[in-house]
């Protein structure tokens, strides 16, 4: 161990020597990655939205029933985020169509209750704008869905009728009961038919774009550090000071396990500052301290001992940057740092799962967002990677790579 532990102190001493040019390539990062969130998190904040837009209703019919389907579509709230319904005269409702006001008509034909009563589904009557064909097909989709309700409620309303009427009940009463039942299923289908599918999505990005990237950039920043600092102290040992290890006993193996433990030691002030960082800004509470440390610790060891295991394995300078940098590319585009992964087109996602970043970046959501998740996901990588780096390392020895 004396020999990792001196060779380790050689490269501390290294890194402190030309602290100005770690600065430069610690900071330099940090501001593009920074910039690059900044611009990604507005691409997705202000986005263009759907912004509500009018539509004409003509009821030809003027029913009771009729009544029920508009009251329906000015009450819901769900609706109304989307279309803001005008009620008026066919005549009216073409010339504002002319004019580019609305973005459809819908008619209610005449006999249109007397119809639905029977159990027949009158389809209805949509003229969309041609000028806004996106509003005028969502227009007629919420059209069509208020009339289907309206219909299945209705049958069930003749069903209750049809028992009331065997039942011989007095005529006073099954019209009440006929008024009553009409609300009832109205009002049922009123609050189920919704624009929107509801669903949950277990992620920051979903409660805090800031949050999201600002994690995300913290994860990215550990991975790209921990490769400078691999490509920084192998620029540290040249040929004579390779041909000294050689003289003190310093194997391929034990290099890399100095090149892993300096850059440990010298990314830890790195991951508290960070730490400190995202409490000050906001985005991290501060609680769950241990976890959340112990878990930035074992990320930014995950990404060190990957780095490590390609110097291990690359004897050339420009073979072990480019690997690294398709590595970095890859984690980067699949991994969910800029795009999240729920956005990524659908022939991509299945590879996303392939990437180290994906699994960091979702153990620092979880341990951030006050979970413990993913402990045993990262451990795991950790201790492959680690095996990869000490074959890597057996094989650089054995000849195969100096």
């Amino acid at each position: 161990m004396k020999p990792i532990f001196y060779l380790t102190g050689f490269f501390l001493k290294g890194l402190l020597r030309k602290w100005k040019v770690l600065l430069f390539l610690f900071t330099v990062p940090l501001i593009l990655m920074g910039g690059s969130a900044y611009i990604a998190g507005k691409a997705f904040t202000d986005k263009e939205r759907l912004e509500p837009f009018k539509a004409a209703i003509v009821d030809l019919d003027q029913t009771v029933q009729t009544e029920y389907v508009i009251k329906q579509l000015l009450g819901s709230e769900e609706i109304t985020k989307v279309i803001q319904p005008v009620v008026t005269t066919e005549d009216e409702a073409l010339k504002m169509l002319a004019e580019n006001q609305i973005a459809g008509i819908a008619v209610l034909p005449e006999g249109f209750s007397k119809s639905v009563i029977n159990g027949v589904n009158v389809p209805l009557t949509v003229t969309g704008n041609s000028e806004k064909p996106l509003q005028a097909y969502l227009f007629r989709q919420i059209m069509e869905s208020a009339a289907d309700y309206t219909s299945a409620a209705q049958s069930g309303i003749n069903t209750v009728y049809d028992f009331m009427i065997r039942a011989e009940l007095p005529e006073e009463v099954v019209k009440k009961e006929y008024r009553k039942d009409l609300l009832s299923f109205s009002l049922h289908a009123l609050g189920r038919n919704e624009v929107f599918e509801q669903t949950q999505e277990n992620s920051l990005f979903i409660k805090n774009v800031l949050s999201y990237y600002g994690i995300s950039i913290f994860v990215l920043l550990q991975m790209v550090w921990s490769y400078q600092i691999l490509l920084f102290m192998r620029g540290q040992v040249t040929e004579g000071v390779a041909s000294r290890l050689l003289l003190y006993q310093v194997n391929p193996w034990k290099r890399t396990a100095a090149e892993w433990m300096t850059a440990g030691v010298f990314l830890l002030p790195l991951l508290f500052l960070g730490l400190f960082t995202l409490k000050q800004a906001g985005i991290w509470n501060g609680e769950n301290l241990l976890p959340a440390a112990a878990g930035t610790v074992l990320t930014a060891m995950l990404f060190a001992s990957l780095f490590a295991f390609l110097s291990a394995l690359f004897k050339m300078d420009w073979l072990f940057q480019l690997m690294s940098a398709l590595i970095i590319a890859a984690g980067c585009l699949l991994g969910g740092h800029f795009i999240p992964d729920f956005y990524l087109p659908s022939w991509l996602e299945p590879y996303h799962a392939f990437t180290v970043n994906t699994y960091a970046l979702e153990t620092a959501f979880a341990l951030f967002d006050g979970r413990l998740e993913g402990f045993g996901t990262l451990a795991a990588l950790l201790a492959g990677i680690m095996l990869m780096m000490g074959l890597g390392s057996l094989i650089k020895e054995a000849g195969a790579f100096k």
